[in-house]
């Protein structure tokens, strides 16, 4: 008996047999996500399900990645008690948060505030800089104000965007 998987006819399975009603209806609700994709692409071309993204899911999605890198680092630096190594998560938050524009553009308090540290950040004559060396303070100074302009050149505020 020849083998059905090398011969040249298509190979049928369960799914050609069930009405495609049925299989939306009385299959999909019982899968799991990738039971569902695989399901889907074992359904003929013309049958699949296509179902497309939101049209903020991406820009969403970066803000969710961006809160937790900056959550992360920003907890870190909180708990820090070594100067120099709070010294150092200054600079990494502030070189950070250019990573993610989509915070500061779709979210005008996080704008706010953001833009207020680094305008307290780039004066050099600020109280908290007791404590920083020379290379942090000329760094953040930078860092700060290279961020200022392109909050008002690169990245303008585009819309309020709610996340979940």
């Amino acid at each position: 008996m020849p083998n059905k998987y090398l011969s040249s006819d298509p190979v049928t399975h369960l799914f050609d047999q069930l009405p495609t009603d049925m299989i939306y209806y009385e299959i999909f609700p019982y899968l799991d996500y990738n039971s569902r994709v695989t399901a889907n692409l074992l359904l003929p071309q013309e049958d699949r399900l296509r179902t497309r993204l939101r049209k903020d899911a991406v820009v969403m999605l970066e803000m969710s990645m961006g809160k937790a890198a900056m959550g992360s680092l920003i907890k870190k630096q909180s708990r820090a008690t070594n100067p120099i190594s709070r010294n150092r998560l200054t600079l990494k938050i502030w070189r950070t948060i250019t990573l993610f524009p989509s915070l500061y553009q779709y979210s005008s308090k996080f704008r706010e505030v953001v833009a207020a540290k680094a305008v307290e950040f780039s004066d050099p004559s600020m109280v908290e800089y007791a404590h920083v060396s020379d290379y942090t303070r000329k760094e953040l100074k930078k860092l700060c104000t290279n961020f200022l302009l392109s909050l008002e050149t690169s990245h303008p505020y585009i819309c309020e965007l709610i996340t979940v």
